[in-house]
């Protein structure tokens, strides 16, 4: 049995051990509650496409060489920087593939001697080889809508409210949007007299079909979160 002076020992632990026992279980009650870090997605729109203060250096047995190996490290260095800045992961190119996508290099400084170069550049891609290089269904800012192919199924499916002036103007857009290349399906859900309510299968991402319809005289246009369309300049 306990002498009195061990249970007072006893009780005198409990009280120093109960309160910070207290005390640990909210901490880990609201770490437990802490939501999940959120994934995030690369985005190729993030893509800096302009490349600025690029270091170019190389040494080889003449400056003309030398010039000449510098800049192509230069670009490797720019595309890299380039996906990295945007979170995109890496895309290993040859040397000739990426001379194929800079559109210029501008020189900001540069130093030479017989066998080594020295320098900082600009160096800027173009938009449309870049997406090519991507694998060509990423967007990239600056570049041009790619092709859709005729036939193709709807991958997009939107709706949009037509608006027109007179019913040949309403007969004039959907035969406009009947045969255009984004257009696989074009249903009437409501009509009025001077407008309409479709829903529209796409082929491509909205803002490309936007684009592309717009050569073909047809404005798509985002209104918030719906879209309107009608005949381009009425």
């Amino acid at each position: 049995m306990l002498g009195r002076s061990g249970v007072l020992r006893g009780m005198a632990a409990l009280a120093l051990i109960l309160p910070l026992a207290l005390a640990a279980t909210p901490a880990r009650a609201q770490m437990a509650a802490l939501p999940p870090p959120v994934a995030t997605t690369p985005d190729a729109s993030a893509l800096n496409l302009t490349q600025r203060g690029i270091p170019a250096e190389a040494s080889a047995e003449n400056g003309v060489l030398a010039r000449e190996r510098a800049l192509a490290a230069g670009r490797r260095t720019a595309w890299e920087r380039a996906l990295s800045e945007a979170g995109l992961p890496p895309v290993n190119l040859s040397d000739a593939r990426l001379e194929d996508m800079v559109r210029s290099i501008v020189i900001e400084q540069e130093r030479t001697a017989p066998t080594r170069y020295t320098g900082r550049i600009t160096v800027v891609f173009d938009p449309n080889r870049v997406r090519s290089a991507l694998g060509g269904s990423v967007t990239v800012p600056g570049a041009s809508p790619p092709p859709v192919a005729a036939g193709a199924p709807a991958s997009n499916w939107i709706e949009a409210r037509a608006i027109y002036r007179s019913m040949g103007e309403w007969l004039e857009l959907q035969r406009r949007l009947r045969g255009a290349p984004p257009v696989a399906s074009v249903d009437i859900q409501a009509i009025a007299v001077d407008a309409a309510r479709l829903r529209l299968g796409l082929r491509a991402p909205p803002p490309e079909a936007a684009a592309l319809l717009a050569a073909l005289g047809i404005a798509l246009e985002q209104a918030g979160p719906a879209w309107r369309l009608g005949l381009a300049g009425s």
